[in-house]
């Protein structure tokens, strides 16, 4: 999956200011796409059509929210045993297998997701609240499909090396959802405003899916491959199922303890606590885009240089390509973090005149600065379990987000239950401090010995 970062870096390598903006444009397209054209379309049709929502725009809102919150928490496991399947059919060059190992997880995707979408929508009691219930159900089945199979499709698109191709088409499911919002919330209130929403989603679906063909037509529907990767790396599936709920830990407890009930359904919301923690999870996308076309690119080739030693040179060379190896890592850390400290540190600093200007008065710049520094150790969380991936260590990353998720609910709990809302995000803090501490020691002593813990590996498969 480092293909990205080399043809982004390649493309870097060229010079040029357009080019840079081009490289960093594309790397946030493909690492964050579906997140940024949720961002991008609700702040232009706040700010651009608020008319459009004006019978129910806290439901609009709130029901995008939760469909982008619970697609993660269910598929996010998958989405990492897919990743991995993937990325063995392409390793063995058998891309007519990848194209159908893609097809078959959208319609597994799309049937989960219609199950779950209508078991979500029946209990809404909408009559009275919208003018047009029947739509807005339809829309909300829509839109959790449409969103969950985005999230498949992000795995996959990498693969394509049409990056300017991948970035126009999530500014034009933008385009398209606000477009629609317009026509479609101007004749149907807010059901017809979310299904103008949920159109440009579908709108980047298809039109990826449609790039994917090209290249990788598939030949058959199975999931026996799918099934096989859980199967075969439990850990690994655990590890993205429990990080994606690591992630939303304290904002569901938040939202049912100290939010406000949304007219017509069960869904609630806390704005103190979701207009600054949205704010604060787009500031990772630096160190995202660091990690993809820099520490990752040059990490990997010290890994792969390290491998084929140890499967063909001394002992002195092994530890030679081993020490290289570390030391790239190190510096990739080290270097993303301090990346992404500098962008936290300027607006944690500068959080009161952000909050004002974005969002008024509602934001405390407290809660605004606690949650920037919890996206700080998310990021840095997230690069050390990306190394452990890296070297096969799935049971360490999945202890590792278990205690990001452990200590992330066990503190927001007490918070909740005492009504202490004056230091949200700390619950956050401590969760990401437990994750970044478990997984650095997981990936400092494991690393030490890799390659003992390869050759028994390998010794393992011969027998």
């Amino acid at each position: 999956m480092a293909g990205i970062g080399f043809e982004l870096r390649r493309v870097l390598q060229r010079g040029g200011i357009l080019r840079f903006l081009g490289v960093s444009l594309a790397g946030t397209a493909v690492v964050a796409g579906p997140w940024l054209l949720s961002v991008f379309g609700i702040f232009l049709i706040q700010r651009f059509a608020g008319l459009m929502l004006a019978e129910s725009p806290l439901l609009f809102s709130a029901t995008v929210v939760y469909c982008y919150a619970f697609s993660l928490m269910i598929f996010g496991g998958l989405h990492y045993s897919f990743t991995r399947q993937v990325s063995d059919l392409i390793y063995a060059d058998s891309k007519r297998e990848a194209g159908s190992a893609l097809l078959s997880c959208l319609l597994l995707t799309l049937a989960v997701s219609a199950a779950v979408g209508a078991a979500c929508v029946l209990p809404l009691r909408l009559r009275g609240v919208i003018s047009h219930p029947e739509l807005f159900i339809a829309s909300v089945l829509v839109l959790f499909a449409a969103i969950s199979l985005n999230w498949v499709l992000m795995s996959f698109i990498s693969l394509l090396r049409s990056y300017t191709g991948i970035l126009l088409v999530y500014l034009g499911g933008a385009v398209v959802s606000f477009g629609g919002v317009l026509l479609l919330g101007g004749r149907y209130a807010t059901g017809g405003a979310l299904m103008g929403y949920a159109v440009g989603q579908v709108f980047a679906v298809l039109v990826l899916y449609a790039m994917t063909l090209g290249r990788f037509r598939p030949s058959a529907v199975s999931l026996q491959g799918l099934f096989a990767a859980v199967r075969r790396y439990p850990f690994l599936f655990l590890a993205g199922l429990l990080y994606a709920w690591a992630t939303w830990a304290e904002k569901i407890v938040f939202w049912f303890v100290f939010g406000t009930r949304v007219p017509g359904s069960w869904m609630r919301v806390f704005d103190p606590y979701d207009v600054p923690i949205f704010l604060a999870i787009l500031t990772m996308i630096p160190g995202l885009i660091y990690f993809t076309i820099e520490t990752e690119t040059a990490f990997y080739p010290r890994l792969r240089e390290f491998l084929r030693a140890v499967g063909a040179d001394s002992w002195q060379r092994i530890q030679e390509k081993k020490s290289a190896m570390i030391r790239s890592l190190a510096v990739g850390l080290r270097e993303q973090s301090l990346l992404q400290g500098i962008v936290s540190a300027a607006l944690i600093l500068l959080a009161p005149m952000i909050g004002r200007a974005i969002f008024g008065p509602g934001v405390s710049p407290v809660t605004l600065r606690l949650t920037l520094t919890a996206v700080y150790l998310h990021s840095v969380f997230l690069g050390l379990m990306l190394f452990l991936f890296y070297f096969e260590f799935y049971d360490r990353a999945f202890l590792s987000t278990l205690a990001f998720f452990a200590v992330n609910l066990a503190v927001s709990l007490p918070m909740a239950l005492t009504g202490d809302m004056r230091l949200l995000g700390l619950s956050y803090i401590a969760g990401g401090a437990a994750g970044c501490a478990v997984a650095g020691a997981f990936l400092s002593r494991s690393i030490r010995t890799i390659d003992r813990t390869i050759f028994i590996r390998a010794s393992g498969a011969g027998t």
